[in-house]
């Protein structure tokens, strides 16, 4: 877990899973997730613990092929309960999984986490979100946390940025503020910086028409890795895949509504496609694809499963799809290119 190259931060669901699997054996091992649990507000404990015990199942099915993390940041004080139940420290036995936990969070969870890391004697990720302006107080919060692992027991830094688009100029600085004042604290396993750049589609984004949004969360990491730090060697990148960041705050919705997205990834941008939802509607889903197949950067059909959907749905070949696959397409298509721009030489 320590020598991850690319963290991506993933849905507890059946379309990320099948994301992750579906990438090349060589990109997946480099690939090291960060599954997180939508927030369940207001549901009965019984209903709740079906909701986590399904969730977590698609988490664990993937995770046979490596280590990984487990978060739900979003869990109130009346989740966190439930989690502590259908979560149980030895739920975590033999499960590629380790638990992560933050400053701020009910102390239920928190409690979990440090059980379980005691119980395996594999460490825990901290998340310390950075939404905006870094507060040297965060530290503190941090380093109670830390005090309350045993001597020697490991733990990984995962500093979330949350969303970074334009707006965010100094997201790079406000993390580099932060990583000076949390490095310290410890010795830690892993030092991760996440950041979400996928954009919400803008209201007027018509079918038909492509949205190009620049990849400020891309930007922020290199003027990270240009700051001459001597932890730079040992950080790593993550991003929230194709969602924005808000995505994972936001509970698990009833159907996808009438409209869909496609999405694509090139070096300097992410682009968007609105698509109408319903298997009547097949002629502006496939032209939808050839929007994003006719790209100047389109990387080829046989870039990724992602890259070869779409060039076979522009082709008429494939089914028009659902919310489902087209997440876990455009998905794909993000893992397997991050990997390779993360690679060696770039």
């Amino acid at each position: 877990m320590s020598g991850a190259l690319y963290v991506p931060v993933l849905s507890a669901s059946k379309h990320a899973a099948d994301a992750y699997r579906a990438l090349e054996p060589q990109i997946r091992t480099r690939v090291t997730p960060l599954w997180t649990l939508h927030p369940h507000p207001g549901m009965q404990p019984k209903h709740l613990a079906d909701r986590l015990d399904r969730e977590t199942k698609h988490v664990t099915a993937a995770q046979g092929y490596g280590s990984a993390w487990l978060d739900a940041p979003h869990a109130d004080a009346d989740e966190a309960a439930v989690l502590t139940e259908v979560l149980a420290p030895e739920w975590w036995d033999h499960r590629n999984l380790r638990p992560v936990t933050g400053p701020g969070r009910p102390g239920a969870q928190q409690a979990l986490a440090l059980a379980v890391a005691r119980r395996l004697n594999s460490g825990m990720g901290v998340r310390v979100p950075l939404p905006g302006e870094w507060h040297d107080r965060m530290a503190l919060d941090v380093r109670a946390l830390l005090d309350h692992l045993p001597a020697g027991t490991f733990a990984d830094l995962l500093l979330d940025l949350g969303t970074v688009l334009p707006f965010r100029p100094d997201a790079a600085k406000e993390a580099l503020r932060a990583l000076d004042s949390l490095i310290p604290l410890t010795r830690w396993r892993a030092l991760v910086v996440l950041a979400g750049g996928f954009p919400e589609p803008p209201d007027d984004l018509w079918q038909g028409s492509v949205h190009e949004e620049l990849r400020s969360d891309w930007e922020a990491w290199h003027e990270i890795h240009h700051s001459g730090r001597s932890y730079l060697p040992h950080l790593r990148y993550g991003d929230y895949g194709i969602h924005p960041a808000s995505y994972l705050s936001q509970p698990v919705g009833v159907g996808g509504g009438r409209w869909g997205l496609l999405r694509y990834t090139t070096a300097r941008s992410f682009h968007l496609v609105k698509i109408p939802f319903g298997k009547r509607y097949d002629m502006p889903n496939r032209a939808a694809a050839r929007l994003l197949t006719s790209l100047s950067d389109f990387r080829g059909r046989t870039a990724s499963v992602g890259e070869q959907w779409l060039w076979r749905r522009a082709e008429g070949d494939e089914t028009v799809g659902n919310h489902a696959i087209w997440a876990e397409k455009g998905n794909v298509q993000h893992m397997a290119f991050v990997v390779s721009c993360l690679g060696p030489g770039c």
